[in-house]
Protein backbone atom coordinates (compact mmCIF):
# COMPACT_ATOMS: atom_id res chain seq x y z
CA UNK A 1 0.00 0.00 0.00
CA UNK A 2 1.33 3.66 -0.63
CA UNK A 3 0.91 5.99 1.85
CA UNK A 4 -0.12 9.49 -0.74
CA UNK A 5 -0.17 12.84 1.59
CA UNK A 6 -2.37 15.58 0.25
CA UNK A 7 -0.38 18.79 1.28
CA UNK A 8 -2.90 20.98 0.12
CA UNK A 9 -4.68 22.88 2.57
CA UNK A 10 -8.53 22.49 2.42
CA UNK A 11 -8.21 20.45 -0.94
CA UNK A 12 -7.39 23.44 -2.61
CA UNK A 13 -5.17 21.67 -5.24
CA UNK A 14 -5.40 19.08 -8.01
CA UNK A 15 -1.99 17.51 -7.15
CA UNK A 16 -3.04 15.03 -4.89
CA UNK A 17 -5.93 13.47 -7.29
CA UNK A 18 -3.28 13.76 -9.87
CA UNK A 19 -1.22 11.76 -8.23
CA UNK A 20 -3.37 9.12 -7.18
CA UNK A 21 -5.22 8.79 -11.14
CA UNK A 22 -1.62 8.58 -12.20
CA UNK A 23 -0.42 5.66 -10.14
CA UNK A 24 -3.84 3.54 -10.71
CA UNK A 25 -2.64 4.02 -14.21
CA UNK A 26 0.26 2.29 -13.79
CA UNK A 27 0.51 -1.78 -15.46
CA UNK A 28 0.93 -3.01 -11.73
CA UNK A 29 -1.38 -0.57 -9.82
CA UNK A 30 -1.01 -0.27 -6.60
CA UNK A 31 -3.31 0.33 -3.54
CA UNK A 32 -3.43 4.03 -2.69
CA UNK A 33 -4.71 5.92 0.82
CA UNK A 34 -4.09 9.24 0.75
CA UNK A 35 -4.64 11.45 3.70
CA UNK A 36 -3.91 15.44 4.66
CA UNK A 37 -0.55 16.47 5.81
CA UNK A 38 -1.77 17.59 9.35
CA UNK A 39 -2.79 13.84 10.26
CA UNK A 40 0.74 12.37 9.42
CA UNK A 41 2.88 11.27 12.10
CA UNK A 42 5.59 8.89 12.56
CA UNK A 43 2.89 7.09 14.84
CA UNK A 44 0.22 6.88 11.83
CA UNK A 45 3.00 5.30 9.43
CA UNK A 46 4.04 2.82 12.15
CA UNK A 47 0.38 1.68 12.31
CA UNK A 48 -0.43 1.42 8.86
CA UNK A 49 3.02 -0.16 7.73
CA UNK A 50 2.54 1.50 4.21
CA UNK A 51 5.28 0.14 1.39
CA UNK A 52 6.31 3.83 0.02
CA UNK A 53 5.39 7.16 0.84
CA UNK A 54 4.60 9.59 -1.12
CA UNK A 55 4.21 13.76 -0.79
CA UNK A 56 2.09 15.82 -2.86
CA UNK A 57 2.49 18.97 -4.33
CA UNK A 58 1.28 21.96 -1.87
CA UNK A 59 -1.61 24.58 -3.07
CA UNK A 60 0.06 27.58 -1.34
CA UNK A 61 2.99 29.04 -0.58
CA UNK A 62 4.72 27.78 2.73
CA UNK A 63 4.71 30.45 4.22
CA UNK A 64 0.97 29.86 5.36
CA UNK A 65 1.20 26.65 6.77
CA UNK A 66 1.26 26.87 10.24
CA UNK A 67 4.43 25.08 11.67
CA UNK A 68 2.59 22.95 14.15
CA UNK A 69 0.49 21.27 11.49
CA UNK A 70 3.82 20.65 9.62
CA UNK A 71 5.78 18.92 12.18
CA UNK A 72 4.42 15.67 12.13
CA UNK A 73 4.81 14.65 8.16
CA UNK A 74 8.39 16.73 8.80
CA UNK A 75 9.19 14.29 11.16
CA UNK A 76 8.23 11.39 8.98
CA UNK A 77 10.23 12.69 5.86
CA UNK A 78 13.50 13.03 8.62
CA UNK A 79 13.00 9.06 10.52
CA UNK A 80 10.73 6.94 8.07
CA UNK A 81 12.41 3.78 6.72
CA UNK A 82 9.95 3.16 3.80
CA UNK A 83 10.91 4.76 0.91
CA UNK A 84 10.14 8.40 0.28
CA UNK A 85 9.23 10.64 -3.27
CA UNK A 86 8.31 14.11 -2.92
CA UNK A 87 6.94 15.94 -5.77
CA UNK A 88 7.09 19.43 -6.75
CA UNK A 89 5.88 20.61 -3.40
CA UNK A 90 6.44 17.52 -1.54
CA UNK A 91 9.85 17.41 -3.01
CA UNK A 92 10.55 21.23 -1.36
CA UNK A 93 9.12 19.68 1.64
CA UNK A 94 11.73 16.94 1.76
CA UNK A 95 14.25 19.90 1.69
CA UNK A 96 12.52 21.69 4.27
CA UNK A 97 12.62 19.26 6.58
CA UNK A 98 16.44 18.79 5.98
CA UNK A 99 17.30 22.05 6.30
CA UNK A 100 17.66 23.07 2.66
CA UNK A 101 16.56 26.67 1.61
CA UNK A 102 12.93 26.60 -0.65
CA UNK A 103 12.00 30.23 -2.17
CA UNK A 104 10.70 31.68 -5.26
CA UNK A 105 11.75 30.75 -8.12
CA UNK A 106 11.93 34.88 -9.26
CA UNK A 107 10.20 37.72 -8.81
CA UNK A 108 9.21 39.32 -11.82
CA UNK A 109 6.95 42.25 -10.37
CA UNK A 110 6.03 43.42 -6.82
CA UNK A 111 3.34 41.59 -4.97
CA UNK A 112 2.82 38.78 -2.29
CA UNK A 113 2.93 35.53 -2.28
CA UNK A 114 2.82 33.95 -5.83
CA UNK A 115 1.35 37.22 -7.27
CA UNK A 116 3.83 38.16 -9.67
CA UNK A 117 6.19 35.64 -9.46
CA UNK A 118 7.42 33.71 -12.03
CA UNK A 119 6.22 30.11 -12.71
CA UNK A 120 7.27 27.08 -14.61
CA UNK A 121 4.03 25.70 -15.95
CA UNK A 122 3.98 23.05 -19.13
CA UNK A 123 6.00 20.22 -20.43
CA UNK A 124 9.62 20.69 -20.29
CA UNK A 125 12.66 19.29 -20.83
CA UNK A 126 15.16 18.35 -17.46
CA UNK A 127 18.59 16.39 -17.93
CA UNK A 128 19.35 14.09 -15.56
CA UNK A 129 22.32 11.68 -14.09
CA UNK A 130 20.38 8.43 -15.27
CA UNK A 131 21.05 6.72 -11.96
CA UNK A 132 18.60 5.96 -8.93
CA UNK A 133 14.52 6.49 -10.25
CA UNK A 134 16.13 7.97 -13.72
CA UNK A 135 17.74 4.62 -14.51
CA UNK A 136 17.83 2.91 -17.81
CA UNK A 137 15.71 6.33 -18.96
CA UNK A 138 17.09 8.53 -21.32
CA UNK A 139 19.80 11.40 -19.66
CA UNK A 140 17.36 13.95 -21.82
CA UNK A 141 13.01 13.85 -21.66
CA UNK A 142 10.26 15.95 -20.83
CA UNK A 143 7.88 16.18 -18.29
CA UNK A 144 4.81 18.50 -16.83
CA UNK A 145 6.11 21.08 -14.33
CA UNK A 146 3.60 23.52 -12.41
CA UNK A 147 5.96 25.77 -10.14
CA UNK A 148 6.65 28.92 -8.20
CA UNK A 149 9.20 28.03 -5.13
CA UNK A 150 12.50 26.05 -5.82
CA UNK A 151 14.77 24.19 -4.23
CA UNK A 152 17.45 27.02 -3.58
CA UNK A 153 19.97 24.79 -1.60
CA UNK A 154 20.02 21.33 -1.49
CA UNK A 155 19.68 20.11 1.97
CA UNK A 156 23.43 18.39 4.20
CA UNK A 157 23.69 14.78 2.62
CA UNK A 158 21.78 14.94 -0.75
CA UNK A 159 22.68 15.47 -4.20
CA UNK A 160 21.45 16.82 -6.77
CA UNK A 161 20.39 14.32 -9.81
CA UNK A 162 18.22 16.53 -12.09
CA UNK A 163 18.63 19.84 -13.82
CA UNK A 164 17.47 22.54 -16.15
CA UNK A 165 17.43 26.02 -17.26
CA UNK A 166 15.18 27.39 -14.78
CA UNK A 167 15.23 25.08 -12.08
CA UNK A 168 18.88 23.78 -11.45
CA UNK A 169 17.22 21.35 -8.47
CA UNK A 170 14.90 19.27 -10.87
CA UNK A 171 15.48 16.37 -8.69
CA UNK A 172 17.37 15.14 -5.47
CA UNK A 173 18.26 12.17 -3.36
CA UNK A 174 19.47 11.50 0.07
CA UNK A 175 22.52 9.81 -0.05
CA UNK A 176 22.30 6.82 2.48
CA UNK A 177 18.04 6.34 2.34
CA UNK A 178 15.58 6.30 -0.02
CA UNK A 179 14.64 9.65 -0.08
CA UNK A 180 13.95 11.12 -3.23
CA UNK A 181 12.23 14.68 -4.56
CA UNK A 182 11.61 15.67 -7.58
CA UNK A 183 10.06 19.40 -9.02
CA UNK A 184 7.96 18.07 -12.19
CA UNK A 185 4.93 15.78 -11.69
CA UNK A 186 5.78 12.40 -13.40
CA UNK A 187 1.80 11.41 -12.67
CA UNK A 188 1.23 13.80 -15.69
CA UNK A 189 2.38 11.50 -18.46
CA UNK A 190 0.44 10.74 -21.61
CA UNK A 191 1.86 8.74 -24.84
CA UNK A 192 3.48 11.67 -26.33
CA UNK A 193 5.58 12.21 -22.86
CA UNK A 194 5.78 8.70 -21.38
CA UNK A 195 8.54 8.82 -18.95
CA UNK A 196 6.62 9.80 -16.19
CA UNK A 197 5.41 6.56 -15.60
CA UNK A 198 8.75 4.92 -16.04
CA UNK A 199 10.05 7.24 -13.17
CA UNK A 200 6.97 6.33 -10.77
CA UNK A 201 7.43 2.86 -11.35
CA UNK A 202 11.16 2.72 -10.76
CA UNK A 203 10.54 4.42 -7.23
CA UNK A 204 8.02 1.51 -6.59
CA UNK A 205 10.33 -0.85 -7.64
CA UNK A 206 12.66 0.48 -4.47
Amino acid sequence: MIYLVDNTIDGKGASPRELKEGLLRLSDAPEVLVEPFHMVSPQRIEALNPSHIILSGQSHPWTEYPSESLAGVLEVIRTARQPILGICGGHQQIAIAHGGAVDLIARLEPGTGYAGALRERGYAPIETGGAGIFRNLPQRFTVWHSHFDEVKELPVDFRRTAWNDTCRVQAMEHIRRPVIGVQFHPELFNDEHPVGARVLENFLSL
